[in-house]
């Protein structure tokens, strides 16, 4: 846990307890204060004498709002980076786990960023029922429970779990606010194997709401702003808009609003432009005040889309054995619990259902009893529909049995005790491995 420490009035630096002073041993000399956002404060040494501490430690910190982070994530994912990316903002904390430059999880302090309030949002459950299992168990087991009790298929939780965290990662990007840090820190297997996400196709679609954000800003420079209701409802409105419509008194901002609604901060950013639009609303930078002049901000500039081109032929084959492997050994596993036959009908049921890629080689597959891929199918899809798998399709296919094998570790990840679950993903990784091998 971080030590805090405050700046009183006489700009003295106090901690606020006791323990926070150890946090300055070792660190006499003189400092130079850094000019910096609001949010952050940066000293450095002067001179400086060097020397280093032992993990978890910040490697990078800096000003959200001066340095976009859509680059500092593409430079991590590039350079197959590892640790944690923090976000302190004024809507809340957000974190995101990156291994080997992957997006492996997300964390958020935002309300609306829970996994019960997205499984309500997509429809997957209804909130009496999301209520009724936080009764019983904590909201960390909450989709487990719904799996228990019925109410929720494996594959559908994994599909919100996905959504979840894509949610976290575009909050994370859109962040115009506030200091980010750059964590080194091991991750543990058990908080990391269970789901992975392309970066590069997380940043590409975050590029429409950068775009689409930088245009609410024109009217909207940031989230603590006072909403307040010129006229009511004409009807017309759509159902967010109504219940955000009405919801404004002058007393709340963008960012309030935002949690009470249940919404994202882009989202609930995008629902007040409307009804600023239709002339519902107004805004001001003080309670129920005159509405205040906005700063137009500058548009986002458009990134470079990647340019197909023509690759040689690639034998898809060993992918599709080491991948295969992989699958055997996870029902290997959960067959010593006596669950494989339900847990293969889950996954096929989930294949069939194109919940776990919307990659066209998997069309029609099915796992067998052992748990693998029929292998001479699937070599017949991917030559079937190698032309739209885009510029390297290898990298493609093998997504796409990325994606499956995330499913099944993360069902499989529902049955198992920690212990097994854990060295389950220690062999996962040794065999993945073996595809980076010279």
């Amino acid at each position: 846990m971080s030590q805090r420490f405050r700046i009183d009035g006489a700009a003295q630096l106090v901690p606020e307890d006791r323990t926070g002073i150890p946090a300055l041993a070792g660190r006499s000399g003189t400092y130079a204060l850094m000019p910096t956002a609001p949010d952050l404060l940066v000293f450095s040494r002067m001179p400086p004498e060097g020397g280093s501490i032992p993990t978890p430690r910040v490697v990078l910190s800096g000003d959200a709002g001066g340095f976009p982070l859509s680059d500092l994530i593409a430079f991590l994912s590039q350079s197959r980076w590892s640790g944690v990316v923090r976000v302190h903002t004024p809507g809340g904390e957000r974190s995101l786990m990156i291994r080997e430059g992957e997006v492996r999880g997300a964390t958020s302090e935002e309300p609306a960023d829970r996994l019960g309030e997205v499984l309500v949002r997509l429809g997957y459950v209804d909130r009496a029922q999301v209520e009724a299992v936080l009764r019983e168990q904590s909201p960390s087991k909450i989709g487990r429970a719904l799996v228990e009790k019925g109410v929720l298929q494996a594959h559908d939780l994994f599909k919100c779990v996905t959504h979840q965290v894509s949610e976290i990662f575009h909050a994370i990007v859109l962040c115009r606010e506030g200091a980010f840090f750059l964590i080194d820190q091991p991750l543990d297997e058990k908080t990391g194997h269970s789901i992975q996400l392309s970066t590069q196709s997380l940043l590409m679609d975050s590029i429409r709401k950068i775009d689409e954000l930088a245009h609410f800003r024109k009217r909207i420079p940031h989230g603590r702003m006072y909403v307040a209701r010129k006229r009511p409802s004409d009807g017309k409105l759509e159902e967010d808009e109504d219940r955000v419509l009405a919801m404004l008194d002058g007393r709340r901002t963008v960012l309030e609003l935002g949690h009470a609604a249940r919404l994202s901060e882009f989202d609930v950013t995008k629902v007040v432009f409307r009804l600023l639009e239709g002339g519902f609303a107004g805004l001001s930078d003080k309670p129920v005040g005159a509405p205040a002049a906005v700063v137009p901000e500058k548009a986002a500039a458009q990134r470079a889309r990647p340019v197909a081109r023509t690759v040689a032929p690639v034998d898809a084959r060993p992918v599709a054995r080491v991948f295969n492997f992989i699958f055997r050994e996870i029902r290997d596993e959960v067959s010593r619990q006596g669950m494989d036959h339900e847990f293969i009908a889950a996954a096929n049921a989930a294949l069939s259902g194109q919940a776990l890629s919307s990659s066209p080689v998997l069309e029609g597959l099915a796992f067998a009893a052992d748990g693998s891929l029929p292998e001479g199918r699937l070599m017949e899809s991917f030559d079937k529909h190698r032309a739209q798998l885009g510029s390297e399709p290898l990298a493609s296919f093998r997504q796409a049995l990325s994606d499956v094998m995330f499913f099944l570790l993360f069902q499989a990840g529902e049955l198992l005790e920690s212990r097994a679950d854990e060295d389950l993903a220690r062999r996962v990784k040794e065999l993945l491995a073996t595809l980076e091998a010279p």
